[in-house]
């Protein structure tokens, strides 16, 4: 309901502006006006997805829900934090576990708004030049739920995070007993080396220290599992063991349990992961519905020239062809990284385009083609360089790149019919592929900070410790390239000049409404619909 009236109430305000307005007949499709006249458009363009054809973590192409990345297990593919976490607890335990926050289960809709106001001057018949200035709105409905009970969660926050004198304290505990027990196995091995005697008592220091060493790393990722879990009953049952054998050997002072979390996430805790910059990650938006202010898209400035004419334009069959050249400026705003619901303007780098183009009518069927070739020019862009597949990249993967986005071509081809002598029928196929980019690392990244393996977390803002990385901008080059394939059917009306005694009553009107949607694509590609209306109309300011 909500796009529905969206998209009502803005085809009511182009609706209300064109209606007392006069505009120019053209064909369906013309890049050129008259000499001496300007064309003047205004158009609005409505752009809504739910999912996308994009490459899942085992690098094949399929369409996929924009809700897949928030929903399901809120493992390490959600929160990256929780891979070194989960290799900690492995490495204590002594066996795999499937670690877990809780389930995710997420619905969510990107649209678009665009409103681009073009101006197009012929100065002669053969040649036209003309600019369009967009300007856009982006929003993202969003809504999450988020369960943490026995069945799908089993990890909460370490005790550390709110006491670490707990944690400190017993990995100091731990380390006596082991250093204790060290002392009893040298003087074991020191009265036979090799009896087995000595040789278990050195496998199990071994043991005992791989033990110890891997639980403070744990501990220095802010998370534990809860007792009653799989891997924290494994863990109390590995010290249980340790214990009695240190025990056997006079060793005692042992601490008797392993410090656990206390239970598992709120929502609210959950929510607070993402946002708080102490936890690595430093979303600037909550994971609600989110809508960006009008900002402007990236201007293009273009011109276009007929280079072949045949036929008659009053006669029953007329056809030209033609070349053309653009230049699209940075002036968007690219998307905010650290927001992962955004949607930028536009790209804010330049492209330069060449295209050629042909209109025929041949009595009441006509043609339209468009080839065209993009070379995108070399900008910069402040991006998380993280594997793609992990729903919220870490804040230290965060950089600014040198960018070097790879060409484009664009193919359309679409029929049409004049029903009447005003209203044609439009209908078209609209191919779409660009090359991968290429990405290197602007701005040097942050120094390593990790504390050295052993130390327990001391303070909430070394929550993150196990997050830091050094940005790899590779990560993003497999969804950079694309390609689509994109289905149109529309109408528009053309009006001409209408004649009433010696006077003229009304100028030339142009009215299109096109819907375009999405068949097929491979890349970060949205299955995206989009309904355009608008209307262009004619001024003439010399040569008659």
């Amino acid at each position: 309901m909500h796009r529905t009236s969206t998209l009502i109430s803005n085809l009511l305000c182009v609706l209300c502006v064109c209606a007392p307005v006069a505009a120019a007949a053209q064909e369906p499709y013309s890049p050129l006006v008259p000499r001496g006249t300007v064309r003047l458009g205004l158009r609005g363009d409505y752009f809504s997805f739910s999912s996308r054809y994009g490459l899942g973590a085992s690098g094949s192409a399929g369409l996929e829900q924009l809700s897949d990345a928030f929903s399901g297990p809120a493992d390490a593919g959600v929160f990256p934090q929780l891979d070194p976490f989960a290799t900690a607890v492995r490495n204590a335990a002594g066996e795999q576990f499937a670690v877990s926050l809780g389930a995710l289960d997420a619905v969510m809709e990107k649209a678009t708004t665009r409103v681009p106001m073009s101006l197009d001057v012929g100065i002669f018949d053969w040649l036209t030049v003309g600019a369009e200035v967009p300007f856009v709105r982006s929003d993202t409905e969003f809504s999450l739920t988020f369960a943490a009970d026995s069945a799908n969660a089993d990890t909460g926050f370490s005790p550390g995070m709110a006491d670490p004198g707990l944690v400190n304290g017993f990995l100091s505990g731990l380390q006596n007993s082991i250093t204790a027990y060290d002392a009893f196995r040298a003087s074991t091995c020191t009265a036979d080396p090799t009896s087995p005697g000595c040789r278990d008592a050195t496998a199990l220091v071994a043991d005992a220290r791989i033990f110890r060493s891997s639980l403070a790393t744990m501990y220095g990722t802010m998370f534990a599992p809860v007792g009653w879990s799989p891997a924290g009953v494994a863990l109390q049952a590995r010290l249980t063991a340790l214990a009695e054998a240190f025990q056997a050997a006079g060793v005692t002072g042992t601490p008797g349990s392993v410090p656990l979390a206390a239970g598992l996430l709120t929502f609210e805790e959950l929510l607070g992961l993402v946002m708080d910059p102490a936890y690595g990650i430093a979303a600037s938006h909550p994971l609600e519905n989110w809508q960006s202010l009008w900002a402007l898209g990236d201007i293009e400035a273009r011109v276009d020239a007929r280079l072949l004419e045949s036929g008659d334009p009053e006669g029953p069959s007329h056809m030209f062809a033609g070349a053309g050249a653009l230049v699209r400026l940075p002036t968007g705003q690219q998307d905010d990284p650290a927001n992962f619901l955004d949607i930028g303007s536009g790209d804010a780098q330049m492209d330069v385009e060449a295209r050629a183009w042909m209109n025929g009518r041949w009595h009441r069927v006509g043609l339209w083609a468009d080839l065209r070739y993009g070379v995108q020019m070399t900008g910069t862009t402040e991006r998380r360089a993280f594997d793609p597949n992990v729903t919220f990249a870490p804040m230290s993967s965060q950089v600014q790149l040198d960018w070097n986005p790879g060409d484009y071509q664009f193919l359309e081809l679409a029929p049409w019919y004049e029903m009447a002598p005003t209203l044609r029928l439009l209908a078209g196929y609209r191919y779409f592929r660009k090359g991968m980019d290429a990405f290197a690392i602007r701005t040097a990244p942050p120094p390593d900070t990790v504390p050295p393996a052993g130390a327990a977390v001391t303070a909430l803002a070394t929550a993150d410790a196990g997050l830091l990385a050094v940005p790899d901008p590779e990560a993003l080059v497999p969804e950079s390239g694309a390609s689509s394939s994109r289905l149109m059917l529309g109408l528009v009306y053309n009006r001409g000049d209408v004649a009433v005694g010696d006077g003229v009553a009304s100028r030339p009107l142009e009215i299109r409404a096109v819907y375009r949607h999405v068949v097929g694509g491979g890349g970060d590609v949205p299955s995206a619909r989009s309904f355009e209306a608008g209307f262009r109309f004619f001024v003439g300011l010399w040569g008659g």
